[in-house]
């Protein structure tokens, strides 16, 4: 029979879909727990750790963006959508972020990782949905993943997503990611934790 796909035991097997890179990372931070390591995990995540974060995510869907126009230039526009989604979701983990310190602060004991998929209790999000400038920040994506799926170059941008991390180029600045995560974990797994209070007073100065 020729195919490319082995048959073992009288059972196909099939190759698994590819997970997109946040989901890796998700899944990469679960695995940690997994094995025990929610102690070397555990830090201080306040304020300024969710900045430095932030700003090294944001630093990661700019790289991945640039690498995405490279090698597929004709679904530039699609991609620029593409760009904005994911940076009004990061701007909604900011909110949400902010809300987790101030309501259901012992969820935060993950680390840096954790702000990859933050936890939101059902509380919390009962909170948020109440909250006009959450609600407006789920509209604007909303919005945008609409325009995205109906833009006239989303499927050639779809094909290029799924080459993409497959690319040396891309495995070159997602080694990049990690290390600069790794760099905020042993920064944040070193500081002391000053307490509840501490960081609801510095979410409180933000505002």
């Amino acid at each position: 029979m020729n195919d490319a796909r082995k048959v073992r035991g009288g059972k196909r097997l099939h190759r698994p879909a590819p997970v997109r890179s946040g989901t890796r990372r998700r899944l990469l931070f679960k695995a940690l727990l997994g094995l025990g390591a929610g102690t070397v995990l555990y830090a201080s995540v306040d304020v300024g750790a969710w900045r430095a974060y932030e700003a090294v995510e944001e630093c990661w869907i700019r790289d991945r963006h640039e690498l995405l126009v490279q090698i597929a230039p004709g679904a530039v526009g699609a991609a620029s959508l593409d760009l904005e989604v994911r940076l009004a979701d990061l701007r909604r983990r900011a909110l949400e972020f902010r809300f987790l310190v101030l309501r259901d602060q012992t969820l935060l004991q993950g680390g840096i990782w954790q702000l990859t998929a933050l936890p939101l209790s059902p509380a919390v999000h009962r909170e948020l949905s109440g909250n006009s400038e959450y609600r407006r920040a789920q509209d604007r994506i909303r919005l945008l993943n609409d325009a995205l799926r109906k833009h006239p170059s989303f499927d050639t941008l779809h094909r290029a997503q799924l080459r993409l991390w497959k690319t040396p180029q891309y495995r070159e600045i997602h080694r990049r990611y990690t290390g600069k995560m790794q760099e905020l974990q042993r920064t944040w797994a070193g500081s002391a934790w000053t307490g509840p209070a501490s960081v609801a007073a510095g979410v409180a100065e933000e505002h």
